[in-house]
């Protein structure tokens, strides 16, 4: 079976690096969209973008749009921790990311949007980001176990950061990964299909974490 090509969209307009949160603020504004299906071969996990993170929604939804999401899988899988996604060594997705163009997303964390079970962020390279700008295409699902008081005191000692009192209710609760907190942009959430979560993070990997048989993600934007 030979596999449908992608079309090119060559002269489409293009997010440039310094002029970056112009081009997501006005894509955004043109495309209001916050429901993603994400479908893979161990079900389908629905997820609301969040619209306090206008530029991270909006380039979320381009990479959609734009098929620069095409052929990507959860490269990186946790179990108890996260699954991470948006990675791609299809020859075709990667001639559309060359024609794209390489850019950061300016930091968008505030203190209510946190890594909290089924959280959806960004990843970010640690290395010369004195910003924290997140990453163009990865992203990563947080998963986590609920912590008690005496285990969200280590945390705060360890990573030398508070956890606010509010925050730590959601934590103690509901689980996720409070030390990444104020770094990476959280930009949605898991409101369908945790359990698939769960079953990929399960999956069996090699000792880079990386899925012995590929989870291909394919996307569709609901509303």
């Amino acid at each position: 079976m030979v596999e449908q090509e992608i079309p090119s969209k060559k002269n489409a307009p293009r997010p440039r690096e310094g002029k970056v949160r112009q081009f997501f603020e006005d894509y955004g504004a043109a495309h209001p969209e916050t429901l993603v299906l994400l479908k893979t071969r161990l079900g389908d996990i629905k997820i609301r973008l969040y619209e306090q993170t206008p530029i991270h929604r909006a380039n979320f939804l381009y990479n959609v749009n734009e098929e620069l999401y095409h052929h990507t899988i959860f490269y990186r899988v946790v179990p108890e921790f996260m699954i991470q996604g948006g990675n791609s060594d299809h020859y075709q997705t990667l001639e559309k990311r060359e024609e794209a163009g390489a850019y950061y997303i300016p930091n968008e964390t505030t203190p209510e949007l946190i890594h909290k079970r089924g959280a959806i962020a960004m990843a970010m390279s640690y290395k010369d980001n004195p910003k924290q700008k997140s990453a163009q295409y990865s992203f990563y699902i947080v998963i986590g176990k609920p912590l008690s008081e005496d285990g969200l005191d280590p945390v705060e000692e360890e990573y030398n950061i508070q956890i606010p009192a509010s925050a730590r209710e959601v934590y103690k609760n509901m689980g996720g990964s409070p030390h990444l907190d104020g770094v990476h942009t959280v930009f949605g959430e898991v409101v369908e299909g945790m359990g698939v979560v769960e079953a990929i993070s399960n999956e069996k990997r090699d000792t880079g974490d990386w899925p012995i048989n590929d989870v291909i993600i394919d996307y569709e934007v609901l509303e």
